[in-house]
């Protein structure tokens, strides 16, 4: 792309282009050097080690600096970093006997990775490869999934990490891995191995984090990220209200124990934002007339929910939105006891 934007007809640009420089920078770290940097980021010096959870990929505690800034705000260190490692297994992985892990986790702030990899060549990642339904592995997987968030659920340390996640039931998976010899120097790019032509300007999945609230109305759990703003006002809301990744938590706090089976049986699947996009962590509607004609309402007299555009209008006044418009016919019908 950069070749055909700024050098059009040139029949050299893309292999001169790879020859001028190994595609990972030399030692950024190493001294005497006018590019020389310090081993952390600015933001995180003076930071101390702690031993803290992974909780997206490798599911296990590890040591270091670099875990999730928000892991520092007020009320979350005693429950997420720790100076004793069994500390933080048995709290958050009691059912691993391989915790902690002596390694170094997938980098959670990916804008941090130069700083953490080791200098020169950086490390390779175990990557879900789904045009082949399987784990690569390598320093060439696609950039995206090294961006905006994407490596805490794409890039692994251990291939089975990966295989489970993405392709349990793969007969050979990882079907790359760090003894190849073509892969111990890391030397390559994405297109050049796995696909021709990407554009670096592709747009990126939605990644969903798996929000859980409850509707008392239909008394089960709803995932998605719809849930009325009040929810997410404050910390004790949304520790009381939302749940990360774990349905049945949200099931027996609000349904009770003996209700759980039930519950996650009708878990309704609702709307997603794509909080992974740097131009969706702003999110506004300019039209909301436009994006409440989209949603499910009841029509009282037939007893029945509809999505049709075609909702009276006091029902698009702020005040009555949160209360007759949904995202779900199962959200409507709860709360006004149709269908």
């Amino acid at each position: 792309e950069c070749c055909d934007e700024h050098f059009v007809g040139s029949v050299s640009c893309l292999q001169d282009s790879k020859d001028s420089h190994p595609p990972f920078p030399w030692p950024i770290h190493f001294p005497g050097l006018d590019t020389v940097r310090q081993y952390v980021p600015d933001g995180e010096v003076g930071r101390e080690i702690f031993w803290y959870p992974d909780l997206h990929n490798e599911l296990n505690c590890f040591q270091g600096r670099n875990y999730e800034s928000w892991m520092l705000q007020e009320g979350f260190p005693a429950y997420y970093l720790f100076t004793d490692p069994q500390k933080c297994c048995n709290l958050w992985f009691p059912a691993n006997s391989n915790c902690p892990d002596s390694a170094t986790a997938v980098n959670p702030e990916e804008d941090h990775a130069a700083f953490y990899a080791d200098s020169y060549p950086s490390a390779g990642y175990f990557f879900p490869d789904f045009a082949v339904s399987s784990c690569g592995f390598g320093q060439d997987y696609p950039a995206w999934m090294g961006s905006d968030g994407y490596e805490k659920w794409y890039l692994f340390r251990k291939g089975d990490h990966c295989c489970k996640k993405y392709f349990p039931t793969a007969r050979n998976c990882p079907y790359e891995d760090e003894t190849q010899p073509e892969l111990q120097d890391g030397n390559g790019y994405y297109w050049e191995k796995y696909q021709d032509n990407l554009s670096n300007g592709g747009v990126h999945p939605t990644i969903y984090n798996h929000t859980y609230y409850p509707d008392m109305h239909a008394n089960t759990c709803v995932n998605g990220t719809d849930y009325p703003a009040w929810m997410a006002s404050d910390r004790d809301f949304k520790r009381l209200y939302l749940f990360k990744n774990n349905p049945e938590d949200c099931c027996k706090n609000w349904f009770g124990a003996h209700a759980v089976e039930d519950c996650l049986k009708n878990i309704i699947q609702s709307e997603y934002i794509d909080f992974n996009s740097a131009e969706a962590t702003d999110i506004t509607v300019v039209n909301k007339t436009e994006e409440y004609l989209g949603m499910w309402y009841p029509v009282i007299n037939r007893h029945k929910c509809v999505q049709d555009g075609s909702m009276p209008s006091w029902m698009l006044v702020e005040g009555y939105v949160e209360w007759y418009l949904f995202n779900t016919r199962e959200q409507c019908c709860a709360s006004f006891g149709f269908c």
